[in-house]
């Protein structure tokens, strides 16, 4: 106990940013999958978990007025942004209540409404659509996610560098004699928004396209962005391990979602440049078997494509790289799918003329 204690509180050795002032952006994922979602139907529905989703939300735009929040749903007919939300506004929805937000805060309401009313507007819509094979678009979620993340982020560097510019130049024509105080001060109040993602599924199936998931993965770690995973249902997801701890993320496997708001308000809540001082739950036994690139499932023992690395299960027919289309080498491949054969042993001939039956050695 007192290893720990000394090493939370009396380490500084580290080059970790202190302070929680800096806006930030939190992007919530929502997978429904219908077939996980069913599968602990009796545990929670998609409403109550959407609830507490809120309620984090509101608890993260509480923090910091300057912070920002969005809200994007995945199933097998695509992905959406619910907020923010063009079709609803700010004008309509004070025309909705009135032009009064009673008891409530008005971006709180903002996004409340905004998510439930796209919510079940997109609920309606996939359960309209019957047929058709359901394929996993949570990587498409995960584009959307980070592409509004870039944007964000963009915008939130011109905006700081912009007035970081004026507070200079105010500076300057008001106190010439200390221009290298006033430089290192308007730099020093020079901040970035941070961002994270959190990935709410309860999909066990673990069908996500591995080569589009992996280059969502590269993208976060080049933009800084924690990707974190609540995982439902009754089995881990392999992948989204993977891009949780490649993005120095949280992932936890939630087996009771009933009291799922107390999760998201200790292990998910904490900013990311605040992680190194707090002992989060971590998981040491993260799978990372690659997928198959023709059949999409995880892959023990394989073959690799030498010009992209792709990864297969079985040899193509085709006798070409499904991602490069690169022409593997015939004689190979035959060595490759050439079955098993036994030699026979020669008989050996007696001075006599007999032939003997080979004994083992």
């Amino acid at each position: 106990m007192e290893e720990i204690s000394d090493r939370l509180f009396n380490d500084t050795t580290g080059n970790v940013e202190s302070g929680n002032d800096d806006p930030s952006l939190l992007t919530i994922i929502l997978d429904l999958s219908l077939k996980g979602w069913y599968n602990i139907k009796d545990l929670i529905s998609i409403q109550d978990i959407t609830k507490s989703l809120l309620v984090f939300l509101n608890g993260h735009l509480s923090l910091n007025n300057s912070n920002q929040v969005a809200f994007i749903v995945s199933s097998s007919k695509g992905s959406k942004f619910l907020y923010p939300d063009s079709t609803i506004t700010g004008t309509r929805m004070a025309e909705d209540t009135g032009g009064q937000f009673p008891g409530m805060y008005r971006q709180f309401k903002m996004v409340d409404q905004a998510v439930l009313h796209q919510l079940n507007k997109f609920i309606e819509e996939v359960m309209a659509e019957e047929g058709g094979r359901a394929t996993n678009t949570l990587t498409g979620a995960l584009s959307m996610a980070l592409t509004y993340t870039n944007r964000m982020l963009t915008l939130d560097q011109s905006i700081t560098t912009t007035t970081a510019s004026a507070m200079t130049t105010s500076t300057l024509e008001s106190t010439s004699n200390n221009n290298a105080t006033s430089s290192s001060s308007a730099s020093a109040s020079t901040t970035g928004m941070k961002s994270r993602v959190l990935i709410v599924s309860a999909n066990d199936d673990d069908d996500i396209k591995y080569i589009p998931l992996m280059n969502c993965i590269f993208a976060a770690q080049k933009m800084k962005v924690s990707i974190d995973v609540a995982k439902l249902g009754h089995k881990n997801s392999s992948y989204l391990q993977q891009a949780s701890d490649a993005t120095k993320g949280v992932y936890l496997h939630i087996e009771d979602p009933k009291g799922i708001i107390q999760v998201l308000a200790t292990a998910f809540f904490i900013e990311p440049n605040l992680r190194p001082y707090i002992i989060l739950p971590t998981n040491s036994n993260v799978n990372y078997r690659a997928s198959c690139f023709l059949t999409g499932k995880s892959v023990d023992l394989g073959y690799v494509c030498s010009v992209c690395l792709c990864i297969m299960s079985k040899l193509p027919d085709n006798g070409k790289c499904p991602a490069c289309d690169s022409a593997f080498d015939k004689k190979i491949i035959n060595e490759l799918i050439r079955e098993p054969q036994v030699i026979s042993k020669k008989k050996r001939k007696l001075d006599n003329g007999n032939s003997a039956t080979p004994t083992p050695s």
